[in-house]
Formats: C-alpha cells, sequence, structure tokens
C-alpha cells in the first residue's frame, strides 16, 4: 500500500496517525482536516488506497464520508470512533464495507488491521492485473479470427492460408500478431465493406 490519507480534525490525533503509518509501513501517508478537503483530495488523486477518518471531523460526524468514500473511490476505508459509539456503528458499516475502530485502541490492532487490508490489496490487484493480461489475450485471439475469417470470406483463404498470412503479415511489418490482424481488418474493410 503507497497512498494513505488520514481525516482529522485533532492535531495532534492526525500527527500521531501519520506518524505510527510512516514508521510501520512503507507508505506515503497525507492528512486533511475536514471531509471537504478529503473530498477535493480523493477527486485530485484517485490513487489513495486507504483512508482513515478520526471522528468528528469539523464539518461533520464523518461517517457520511466513510459512505463517500466506500461509493465514488476505490480506497479502503477505516472509521476510528468512541468505543460506545463504534459498537452502535459496527453492523452498517460492515455493511458497506467500512471498517469501524473504537478508541481508545492500541497501536498493535491497527497495525493487524492495516496489515490484513493491505495483504487485501495487493491480492486484488493481482487478480485484476492478471484479468486485464486476460482480456488482452481474449482481445488479441478475436482480432485474430476475426481477420482469419474476413481473409477466408473475401479472399477466399483457408484457414491455414488466413493463418499463415496474418503471421508473415505481422513478420514483415515486425508487429505483434494482434496488431497485424488488426491492419488486415482496416485494409479488408475499406475494400470489401
Amino acid at each position: 500500500m503507497e497512498k494513505v490519507l488520514v481525516i482529522s480534525s485533532s492535531k495532534s490525533a492526525s500527527e500521531a496517525l501519520v506518524r505510527f503509518l510512516r514508521d510501520s509501513f512503507a507508505c506515503t501517508p497525507f492528512h486533511v482536516e475536514s471531509a471537504y478537503q478529503a473530498k477535493v483530495f480523493l477527486e485530485s488523486d484517485p490513487s489513495v488506497e486507504l483512508t482513515m477518518i478520526n471522528s468528528p471531523l469539523m464539518d461533520e460526524s464523518g461517517f457520511d464520508l466513510a459512505e463517500y468514500i466506500i461509493e465514488k473511490t476505490a480506497a479502503n476505508c477505516i472509521f476510528i470512533v468512541k468505543g460506545e459509539r463504534a459498537e452502535k456503528l459496527s453492523e452498517s458499516a460492515e455493511k458497506l464495507g467500512i471498517i469501524v475502530v473504537g478508541k481508545p485502541f492500541s497501536k498493535a490492532l491497527l497495525y493487524q488491521l492495516i496489515k490484513t487490508i493491505d495483504i487485501a490489496v495487493n491480492r486484488s490487484l493481482k487478480i485484476y492485473h492478471e484479468n486485464i493480461r486476460l482480456e488482452e489475450k481474449i482481445n488479441e485471439i478475436q482480432a485474430i479470427d476475426k481477420a482469419k475469417f474476413m481473409l477466408m470470406e473475401y479472399k477466399g483463404m483457408t484457414e491455414e492460408e488466413a493463418h499463415s498470412y496474418i503471421e508473415q503479415y505481422a513478420m514483415n511489418k515486425r508487429r505483434k500478431k494482434s496488431l497485424a490482424a488488426l491492419a488486415v481488418i482496416d485494409k479488408l474493410s475499406e475494400q470489401y465493406l
């Protein structure tokens, strides 16, 4: 996890949280004092992976901001609130995906919580990147198949001839097969469609 946003109207609490994050994790913590500043920050930098709200904030309780973060960004959200209020909020917060931590809490608890989030984020990123790679592979296969189909339909080639043609075209143009297939599609579309 690289970017963490601490939202706290209490200067001493925000300094303690930022120091804790810097000392415990390889991340860049940022700090804002209000829900408004947090929304502006998150809109300008959507790469924030974790937000920590120390409730209450100067312009709201912080729970509406937590809901906003979960709904409008990809960031995880830890909502820090007084112990008696944590129990009341935890059920509704969990349904939304907000993690509630009651005050007072130990550094060990916070460390474990953030470490767990970090592991989950890294795992999700690996799955996300693998999905992107697979989608690209599918798109490449579709482009090659479409080019082969068009060569077979408009040029009367067999599937093997169309495949060889695309491979040869890719070698001659020094391109990936999928890019060569897209060029063939464009060329045939201009001629026949």
